[in-house]
């Protein structure tokens, strides 16, 4: 997998002779490996909300909101931001819009008031299957795009991704630029 541009073309090298940056030496979007990630589920994401967008109106973090409290239903606002790589803010707003579209029920701690517990309701559950059912079949499309031995490999160096992105996240950006 090529992650930087390695080949010059004229039109690069004459840049390079004018004292524009080296091509080679600078990030090509087109072939930065988070941002190729990020262009495949960013695709998939715009199918499935325009099906889901449109037909419950949800937004993109009630949905993903959504698929985090089916999976571990009585789940807290803190704990669905871990899960789901959403800020405070966005959870907040996706419960919100989850408890006014009668999709979820939220109930409060009894000792403590500001713990909120959150499960999908029977019209949740209805409109979470519908919708991971079509997500379930872009998956499938997705995966019948490569082999078996493909998806095994690939399965793997994701985990080795999702390690290192968290070694990542732990070290902050400071800590990534200064080492060698």
């Amino acid at each position: 997998m090529q992650l930087f541009g390695n080949q010059k073309s004229k039109q690069s090298e004459d840049a390079t002779s004018q004292g524009k940056t080296d091509p080679d030496a600078t990030l090509q979007l087109e072939d930065w490996l988070p941002y190729r990630l990020f262009r495949v589920s960013t695709r998939v994401a715009d199918v499935l909300n325009a099906f889901y967008g449109p037909k419950f109106g949800l937004s993109q973090s009630a949905w993903r909101t959504m698929a985090i409290i089916a999976n571990r239903p009585g789940v807290s606002a803190k704990e669905i931001c871990q899960a789901g790589g959403l800020d405070q803010f966005a959870v907040s707003r996706a419960v919100k819009q989850l408890v006014e579209l009668g999709f979820a029920q939220r109930q409060a701690g009894r000792s403590d008031r500001r713990y909120a517990s959150i499960e999908l309701s029977e019209t949740g559950w209805s409109a979470f299957t519908e919708i991971s059912d079509l997500a379930k079949r872009l998956d499938t499309e997705l995966v019948n795009a490569v082999s078996q031995d493909e998806l095994d490999v690939l399965n793997g160096i994701l985990e080795k991704l999702d390690n290192a992105s968290a070694g990542i996240v732990a070290r902050g950006w400071r800590g990534v630029r200064e080492e060698p």
